[in-house]
């Protein structure tokens, strides 16, 4: 129901009422709504009472106490309590990372020590087994032979005839 159709006929549910007395205690109406809701106020008692109970409210709400100022002891004490507990994450942090890099260390240290070993264990010059043989006899050296048009090694009679 829009406001002409109010003034024409004068008939509002209480809903479109109170909606109207709070637009307008807020300030938020029309000149012909301001108008109508004075009307009644003029006329309806009960809604009078609603209204005078609004303002109250309103007044009330205004004065409500703001929350303590940034200078509060609260306020230190939770950032207090927030800055330790990070500081403590960040200590544990720093001791992972020391524990991370001492056991890659030590890891480094156990397989440079057992590489050198097996490496010495397998090298021919430091091998005791190695040292005790002597080299044998020199070979003779032969003479490369180049077949070039009979084969060295005769061929199989199947292979000939072909």
């Amino acid at each position: 129901m829009n406001v002409n159709q109010i003034f024409e006929d004068d008939r509002a549910t209480p809903e479109e009422r109170f909606e109207l007395l709070s637009a307008y205690i807020d300030g938020e109406v029309t000149e012909q709504e301001e108008q109508l809701v004075e009307k009644w106020l003029s006329d309806d008692v009960n809604l009078r009472r609603l209204y005078q109970q609004q303002l109250k409210l309103r007044q009330l709400l205004i004065e409500l106490p703001v929350p303590v100022a940034a200078n509060s002891s609260v306020k230190t004490e939770t950032e207090v309590m927030v800055s330790r507990v990070f500081a403590e994450i960040d200590r544990r942090s720093q001791r992972r990372k020391w524990k991370i890099a001492g056991i890659g260390l030590v890891a480094a240290t156990v397989v440079g020590i057992f590489g050198s070993i097996f490496t010495i264990n397998s090298s021919p010059q430091f091998s005791p087994v190695a040292n005790n043989i002597r080299p044998t006899a020199p070979v003779a050296e032969e003479p490369v032979l180049i077949a070039m048009e009979e084969p060295l090694v005769p061929l199989p009679k199947s292979m000939v005839t072909k």
